[in-house]
């Protein structure tokens, strides 16, 4: 075992487990949470405590700032050198969170060449005017081995292909090409734990956290911030119930009605990731609300840890 995975939807448990496993399995956690990437919003994504931090190393929190935009396939790849080095401190990499794209990227990677908007609209509108014949022909001059898969009338893929080369430098085939030698590089061995529960305890809780995250001072939270100059377009801010709260601070809706519409989203979803995990291969469920669930898991991951065992 390379790495022992926590997955499931939000509110289900995965960072008391995770932080349990740490300590017992003499580990460190990574985590992996789109939103607690970003500096500044702690509250309202549920970050682990400075104290759960100081009983365990947590890596990939707050490597964000606020008005820069997430993307997975790079977190996915500083997630891969990270759990290198925990291996090299023959200590055991747990990968905890709920972003089930980031853990695919993990797992199998993603096809993600990084192009600027402006750009793309650029190469767009100097295409226009020029017949798919055309383009295809060009397609055929620079990179051959992405024309021989590309029908000559599909346009899309066409002017897809030219796009790359164009604003890359380096055909699309060779993009792939190194996406595979990537993929090879992360035959790694990921023992996978999904946690779930009863829907209607699932959203007991997510109602009940996000009070909780109101009465810690969530709001106060976002005031700051907007006091500070943070931007609400900005993309740290667009993430799930920040929104909703600087409407409430801007006086568009009622404290009640953020609170409803917080709870609803977050509850829908829950419900998405609960979608996605379930067709994730290789997992293990546990349920949650088990009173040994701490110890099901732990004896279940011990059988497969390879040795990595509590210092203790």
């Amino acid at each position: 075992m390379d790495a022992l995975v926590i997955l499931g939807p939000t509110a289900s448990g995965k960072s008391i487990l995770g932080l349990q496993l740490a300590k017992e399995l003499n580990g460190e956690i990574i985590s992996v949470d789109s939103r607690q990437a970003y500096r500044h919003i702690n509250i309202g994504t549920a970050k682990p405590t400075p104290a759960e931090r100081r009983q365990v190393p947590h890596h990939l929190i707050d490597i964000l700032e606020l008005n820069e935009r997430n993307n997975a396939q790079r977190f996915a790849r500083t997630a891969l050198i990270v759990m290198d080095e925990v291996i090299s401190r023959n200590k055991l990499p747990l990968l905890v969170g709920g972003s089930g794209l980031y853990f695919r990227s993990i797992f199998e990677g993603l096809f993600d060449i990084d192009i600027e908007q402006s750009q793309r609209s650029r190469f767009a509108e100097e295409m226009r005017e020029i017949d798919t014949t055309e383009l295809y022909r060009r397609l055929v001059d620079v990179d051959p081995e992405s024309a021989g898969r590309i029908h000559p009338q599909d346009r899309y893929r066409v002017t897809r292909a030219l796009e790359v080369y164009s604003l890359t430098g380096t055909p699309l085939s060779d993009h792939f090409r190194r996406q595979r030698q990537e993929a090879r590089h992360r035959e790694r061995i990921f023992v996978k734990i999904g946690l779930h529960l009863p829907r209607g305890e699932l959203y007991r809780r997510i109602d009940e956290r996000a009070k909780a995250m109101l009465a810690s001072g969530w709001i106060e939270e976002v005031e700051t911030l907007l006091q500070e100059g943070a931007d609400p377009r900005w993309p740290g801010l667009k993430t799930l119930g920040y929104p909703e709260v600087i409407s409430f601070l801007r006086g568009k809706i009622s404290k009640e009605e953020m609170v409803v519409t917080v709870s609803r989203q977050t509850r829908q979803y829950a419900k998405r990731q609960v979608t996605w995990f379930r067709k994730e291969r290789g997992v293990t469920w546990f349920s949650e609300d088990r009173q040994d669930t701490f110890s099901s898991v732990l004896r279940f991951v011990t059988e497969r840890s390879d040795g990595f065992t509590s210092e203790g």
